[in-house]
């Protein structure tokens, strides 16, 4: 497999936020001042042609109006939009102090901010305004968005306009690879995560036991595991059972066998195996069985989609998996103190530093000049900046990660340390399966018939790969 060095991050602990990734074919921007009024900065954008991904982009010249406070010009009348999102209380909170910064730059907009709970009510909600015609302009994906791609406004026409991300100096370029299928942009990134294990470091640091050390194996882990559980109070447990709650863990695992789960090649491919779903759901068996993780049970009580139904802040496990963008609102849930370490080692090269999520503008939307006006002040107005901070992943415009740099928190220095320890082993961010949330409904089902011994191991297996492959297909 093709190992990728792009986003080793190590100079982003010397000025902590410089740009991420390696340059990348792509579409070159030159940019030069032709006129400059009292209020209005005009410049002129030519569009070189370049080869991107083996595909011609024809050469195009765009005057593009730019207000004197550097924010693109709106030349519509008054609009209303509506922005639909997840996340928790924190993250709402944190979005409509940015819609109020927003309105007060654009006066003629009006934003109606739409929190829809967690990941699942989200896209429950979102197809189901879909289907009505009734979905809001901005929507906000995970890995997801090409499930929806039929449903969105390419935004190609915006680059350099209302949408200022179209050089390495506004935003990281690399990040428009992913939110890209057949040369048209569909979406834009709000910043970059991972995945971390996250610790309870008072509760093991109280249990007399060494805190968990970077690039562990999954044997090593699984036997630091044993040391903890017979040091912790009864009732607690070393691990979140995260076997089923989440695709990605799993995904990671099959990409370390050898066997990940959904490719690009060939226009989509899957390479999954049974082998590697028996591996996966039997590694987890044992650990439940030998007491490493809670019983069904308790797994059932807690969704893990947030901190409010966490086993981890409910202090009933030690350690658990979360996105790294999602430290901070865990930390400020808990009085314990909270740690990082990395994913387990083994096999391929499987670490993902990814897109965290997306926004996209609904192509039924009345005013797409102003929902792209408004995207662009999301990801890179420094004031904007300064209120996200990373709550939605590591930003990927160099001028809001500088504008952030002097405040960042011990939690941001732990996720920036992470980041670099996994340097080394990071792959380039893959596409998520098609129906994706399909899926990951169906993976929580599978696992909980193996924790209720409904399921053994075996059929388990068979049902995990006959869904993949059924996916892959629909």
């Amino acid at each position: 497999m093709k190992r990728f060095r792009a986003i080793t991050l190590v100079a982003l602990l010397v000025a902590l936020f410089a740009a991420c990734t390696t340059p990348t074919p792509q579409v070159v921007i030159e940019t030069q001042v032709v006129e400059k009024e009292v209020e209005v900065v005009k410049t002129v954008e030519v569009v070189k042609t370049v080869e991107v991904e083996k595909e011609v982009v024809k050469e195009v010249t765009v005057e593009v109006p730019v207000r004197a406070d550097g924010l693109p010009e709106y030349t519509g009348g008054p609009a209303e939009i509506r922005f639909g999102w997840w996340g928790n209380d924190d993250r709402a909170a944190r979005t409509l102090q940015v819609i109020q910064l927003f309105q007060d730059a654009y006066p003629e907009i009006k934003v109606i901010g739409e929190p829809n709970g967690g990941t699942a009510d989200h896209f429950q909600i979102i197809d189901t305004q879909l289907a009505g015609n009734n979905a809001p302009d901005i929507i906000q994906f995970g890995g997801n968005y090409p499930d929806y791609i039929k449903y969105l406004e390419p935004l190609n026409d915006y680059l350099g306009k209302q949408l200022l991300i179209d050089t390495p100096e506004r935003f990281d370029q690399t990040a428009l690879i992913p939110a890209t299928r057949d040369n048209k942009l569909w979406v834009v990134s709000l910043g970059t995560n991972t995945l971390i294990l996250a610790y309870n470091k008072t509760m093991i640091e109280a249990a007399g036991v060494a805190l968990p050390k970077d690039n562990m194996t999954w044997d090593e882990m699984i036997a630091y595991g044993r040391e903890l559980k017979a040091k912790l109070p009864e009732g607690v447990w070393p691990f979140v059972d995260n076997s089923t709650n989440t695709a990605n863990y799993m995904s990671y695992f099959y990409t370390q066998q050898g066997t990940p789960i959904w490719t690009l090649d060939d226009g989509g491919k899957s390479y999954a195996t049974v082998e590697s779903a028996k591996k996966w759901l039997q590694m987890w068996a044992d650990m439940r069985a030998e007491g490493l993780i809670p019983d069904a049970d308790t797994t059932a009580t807690y969704g893990e989609t947030g901190t409010d139904n966490s086993a981890l802040v409910a202090g009933k496990a030690a350690i658990g998996l979360i996105w790294s963008n999602q430290l901070a609102a865990y930390q400020a849930a808990m009085t314990d103190k909270l740690g990082a370490t990395t994913l387990p080692v083994g096999g391929e090269d499987s670490y993902v530093i990814q897109m965290s999520q997306y926004l996209g503008i609904y192509n039924g939307s009345k005013n797409k000049e102003a929902a792209a006006l408004f995207i662009n002040f999301f990801v890179t107005s420094p004031a904007a900046g300064a209120v996200l901070q990373t709550n939605r992943g590591v930003p990927c415009s160099p001028v809001v990660r500088a504008k952030i740099a002097a405040g960042a928190t011990k939690t941001d220095a732990e996720v920036y340390r992470i980041y670099n320890v996994v340097a080394d082993r990071t792959i380039p961010q893959g596409p998520n399966l098609p129906n994706d949330q399909e899926f990951v409904n169906e993976l929580r089902l599978i696992g909980q018939a193996v924790a209720y011994g409904e399921k053994t191991v075996d059929e388990a297996a068979a049902d995990l790969q006959a869904l993949i492959e059924r996916l892959a297909k629909k």
